[in-house]
């Protein structure tokens, strides 16, 4: 078992949780919709993150549910001799949980995440709204980026301005939450690739 200093897709390597192979790693770049720091600007890296699977705990004992993860690589760690040993441990003590494991990682999981967006609402333009954003979700194609919807609100005159984004909605009588749903990975151009868009209008 090779140990170095980086996690790399295919290989082991120390998750929050215990001791896990790494399936996908990819990089998140920051958007208009992220609270961007003073020092960074959009399109800037954000963090990268890995998909994985877990085998074991830090203890070696094997886990057998909630194997699928997807976390910041800042927070995992390559192998060392210490959780090499382990992992070693831990294989040769459960064989068939072992067996089971290197069995499921030939079935690809996909994970999906999820960017929720808020806005506020006019009473006077509750109906407007709903319209707009039955126009928008029957407009997108399969696959469409954050710059891709607001081209279609502007197209289609949605009343709602994509940009105006809101965080605090103590103060708001009515507002809307946005749904973007993607696959972990998919992307285009430092850009996140969704491919469903949802909504609901919240009223206090």
């Amino acid at each position: 078992m090779e140990i170095t200093n980086t996690i790399t897709e295919g290989q082991w390597f120390c998750a929050v949780e215990g001791i896990a192979i790494a399936e996908k790693i990819s990089n998140v770049y920051y958007e208009e919709y992220d609270s961007i720091p003073q020092n960074k600007n959009m399109g800037d890296l954000k963090m990268s993150v890995v998909q994985y699977r877990l085998f074991c705990d830090l203890e070696g004992l094997p886990i057998r549910r909630n194997r699928f993860k997807y976390f910041n690589t800042d927070y995992c760690s390559p192998m060392t001799e210490k959780w090499e040993r382990v992992l070693r441990k831990s294989i040769s003590d459960n064989p068939k949980e072992y067996a089971s494991f290197m069995k499921s990682l030939r079935v690809p999981k996909e994970v999906k995440g999820c960017v929720t967006l808020k806005y506020v609402v006019l009473e006077k333009e509750k109906d407007k709204v709903i319209k707009s954003m039955e126009t928008i979700r029957k407009s997108l194609p399969l696959k469409f980026t954050f710059p891709d919807l607001k081209h279609i609100a502007e197209d289609n005159h949605c009343v709602i301005n994509m940009n105006d984004f809101i965080d605090d909605v103590s103060d708001v009588q009515m507002y809307i939450r946005i749904f973007l749903v993607y696959m972990f990975g998919d992307s285009l151009e430092k850009r996140v690739l969704f491919h469903k868009f949802d909504y609901e209008i919240r009223e206090k």
